[in-house]
Order: structure tokens, then C-alpha cells, then sequence
């Protein structure tokens, strides 16, 4: 019984000195980048809407697209934690209908200037550092490929209905992988594209931005992490569990031949 109780609190210090620790962050850098879906004379390669309170994404009645871009500065979760969960919650302020956003993690770097379309959705001529459809820094870099960089298979997607409403892409495998992939080597810390409908129907949606008036409603990424446990942390934690599987075998075999 001693014993039994020596690995039970064993195992309790253990885990409890390894609480995950949460760590809330609203973005860095965030903006939207436009597409005439129809190709045409206007191609929208110098329009961006870095420095409204909105992000837009989907598409106008017009077969105008649009693609949000979030990005988020994880230097104050310390070197070597590991990432248990992790949420991203946006506001939606004006919605057509309901269908799915994916957030699709960013390949390259990508900048926010001082272009402002005052939340219109059509957004306005960029400045220099602007993201748009053919730069990721305006006059300077292009994407590889016209609307951006990034992972085609969407690391989550949520369906977003009714407008003035909050809402979040849980965490998963997929969130958990880009959140410490980028906490482990920060100069691929380029965050997430955000995608919705792209055919040619009017059901372009509105999030609010790092600009919003209103604090809460601003985006929003929640990270649960921990420190990884020493290897000698580790192996005490290896053998309290052990020797709580063999005491339970014990009195397994004791009521047994009972």
C-alpha cells in the first residue's frame, strides 16, 4: 500500500509541475487580397485592405474573390513548450449565406502596408509592404503563384452561417501541427489564408480585424502548451505509472484467489 501510494503521488507532482499553460494572441499583421474571378481587364493585383477593420474573404455577386490573411507573433511561449491545443475565433459581421472557411497555412512571408478600403469589401490601390494577389510585398516580392502560398488542404474548416457572431475553428491535429511548427522555427511563423466559397455567387462574408473598435471581436488565437518534462522528470513519471499498473495487477491476483 506504501509503495502504491508513493507512485500514485509521484505521478501526481509529475503531471502537476506539467499543467499546460494557455496563451492568448490577437494578430500581428492581418489584410485581404482581390481577384476578378472572370480574369478580364481588371485583375486586382494592386488592391489590398490592410488597414480597414475588416477581413474578407469569398466572393461579390460581381465574381469578385476575396482571401484573408492572418498572421500571429508566438514569442512569448517559452523555447521548448509543446503545443496541447489550439483555437482561432473570428467575428463575423456580414454574411450572404452559410458554407465553409478553411485555414490553409501560409508558405512565404507577407506584408501589411497602409492601403484602406474602409470596410467596403472592395478594398483600395496598395501601398508599399502591401499583400495583394500578385504580391506578398507590394512592387517588391510576388507569390509563386497568383493568390498566394499556401498548403492546398486546409489545416481546419468551419461552416460560418449568421452574421454578428463569433465563431471558432477548434483545435486539431492540423491547428496543433502549424502552431508548433511555427513556435519551433519562427521564420515560418507566416500564419493562415483564409478560404471560402470561390465560384461565381454572391456570398462574400466579413470578419473584423487586428483595426476593430471592439476589443473582443477582434481575431483571436488560443494556445494551450507545456513544458516538455527533463528526461529524468520523464522517467520518474514512466516508473510512477508502471508501478501503479503492476500494484493494480497485484490486487487483481489477491481478489482472484480469494
Amino acid at each position: 500500500m506504501t509503495r502504491t501510494l508513493f507512485s500514485l503521488a509521484l505521478c501526481f507532482s509529475v503531471a502537476g509541475a506539467a499543467l499546460a499553460e494557455e496563451f492568448r494572441f490577437n494578430p500581428v499583421a492581418d489584410t485581404s487580397i482581390f481577384a476578378n474571378v472572370g480574369g478580364g481587364a481588371s485583375s486586382w493585383d494592386d488592391v489590398s485592405d490592410a488597414g480597414s477593420d475588416s477581413i474578407w474573404v469569398s466572393t461579390t455577386g460581381g465574381g469578385i474573390v476575396r482571401r484573408g490573411l492572418v498572421r500571429f507573433d508566438l514569442g512569448t511561449i517559452p523555447d521548448g513548450y509543446r503545443v496541447v491545443s489550439a483555437t482561432l475565433t473570428l467575428y463575423e459581421s456580414r454574411s450572404r449565406d452559410d458554407h465553409d472557411i478553411g485555414l490553409h497555412r501560409l508558405l512565404a512571408g507577407w506584408g501589411e502596408g497602409g492601403s484602406n478600403g474602409g470596410g467596403v469589401g472592395t478594398g483600395a490601390p496598395a501601398q508599399a509592404g502591401d499583400a495583394t494577389w500578385r504580391w506578398r510585398d507590394y512592387g517588391v516580392s510576388e507569390w509563386s503563384t497568383r493568390g498566394g502560398d499556401f498548403v492546398t488542404e486546409a489545416s481546419a474548416t468551419l461552416r460560418v452561417g449568421a452574421q454578428n457572431a463569433s465563431y471558432t475553428w477548434d483545435s486539431n491535429p492540423g491547428l496543433v501541427a502549424d502552431v508548433q511548427g511555427w513556435l519551433d522555427d519562427p521564420t515560418s511563423s507566416f500564419g493562415w489564408m483564409l478560404i471560402g466559397r470561390e465560384d461565381d455567387a454572391q456570398v462574400a462574408k466579413r470578419f473584423d480585424s487586428l483595426q476593430s473598435g471592439v476589443a473582443g471581436q477582434r481575431p483571436l488565437l488560443v494556445v494551450q502548451a507545456m513544458p516538455v518534462p527533463e528526461p529524468a522528470s520523464a522517467l520518474l513519471l514512466a516508473l510512477g505509472g508502471a508501478g501503479l499498473a503492476a500494484a493494480g495487477s497485484r490486487r487483481r491476483a489477491v481478489a482472484l484467489r480469494r
